[in-house]
Order: structure tokens, then C-alpha cells, then sequence
């Protein structure tokens, strides 16, 4: 059944995001994403003073990890898969563009 289009959408949304691990398979981490509008996303993306870590932390709101989702322990992840740093927001703009990858 077809969900009722809205002009506003949710203001999150749940997305998994596949994070390379060395000498391992990937990982999948289901992280819960802030709906940006785009115009508030091009200024975020300005990182005049910001770090990525900053802008990870604007855009999401949770993961499912029995770990608490904050600034610190984003910062462990990003240390540990630095491939993170990329394939985070490649799946955030992925979903919120409509671009889902097909099974």
C-alpha cells in the first residue's frame, strides 16, 4: 500500500549504510538521517570552520548500535572505518536524491 505524499516530508528517515572494513566484509550500520531541504544542506556543506564530523553530526540523528550516538563515539567509528567518512553521506544523498540501489 502506497504511503500519502506530502509537501513536507518526515523529518527523519531510516537508511543502511555499508561500511568497508579491512580484510573483512562489510559492515551494515543502520543510522537514522535528518531530512534536510537542499537549500539548508548547500550551507551546511560549506565547511568554512566546520569539520566533516561537524556536518555527520548535523545530518544524522541515531544509529543502531547499542553504543549512544554522539560526537565521541562518532568520532571512534570515523577512526576505526574511515571509509565511513565517505559511504555516510553517499547514502544519505543517495536516499534523499531517490537513487535506492536495487536487490
Amino acid at each position: 500500500m502506497a504511503t500519502k505524499f506530502t509537501l513536507q516530508p518526515k523529518p527523519t528517515f531510516k537508511a543502511n549504510v555499508s561500511i568497508p572494513r579491512a580484510g573483512d566484509e562489510d559492515g551494515v550500520l543502520t543510522f537514522t538521517f535528518n531530512h534536510k531541504p537542499l537549500k539548508e544542506l548547500a550551507d551546511l556543506e560549506k565547511l568554512e570552520g566546520k569539520t566533516a564530523t561537524d556536518f555527520l553530526m548535523e545530518i544524522i540523528s541515531g544509529w543502531a548500535l547499542p553504543d549512544a550516538f554522539n560526537v565521541e563515539n562518532l568520532s571512534v567509528l570515523l577512526e576505526n572505518y574511515p571509509a565511513a567518512m565517505k559511504a555516510i553521506p553517499e547514502t544519505y544523498y543517495r536516499e534523499l536524491m531517490g537513487q535506492r540501489e536495487k536487490n
